[in-house]
């Protein structure tokens, strides 16, 4: 998976959400270096992926393990 790329919770397909960083991807930026550090000691490991959706009018962003999620054709 990529930024930018459009994916969905296998356990839940109906929310679409966007690819916004991939843990182990270049951090140019404090913040994705700053995310980076935080989810690796959190657990989370190179290839899992941040995603951003909105439910209704507000914006929800959260950290899931690649296998959780498919990427939309």
């Amino acid at each position: 998976m990529n930024v930018g790329d459009v994916v969905f919770l296998n356990s839940n397909p109906g929310i679409l959400m966007t690819v916004e960083f991939v843990l182990g991807s270049s951090s140019n930026s404090p913040k994705e270096r700053v995310l980076s550090h935080q989810m690796h000691m959190s657990g989370y490991v190179d290839g899992d992926v941040y995603c951003s959706w909105f439910n209704g009018t507000e914006l929800k962003q959260a950290m899931f393990k690649k296998q959780m999620l498919t990427k939309k054709q």
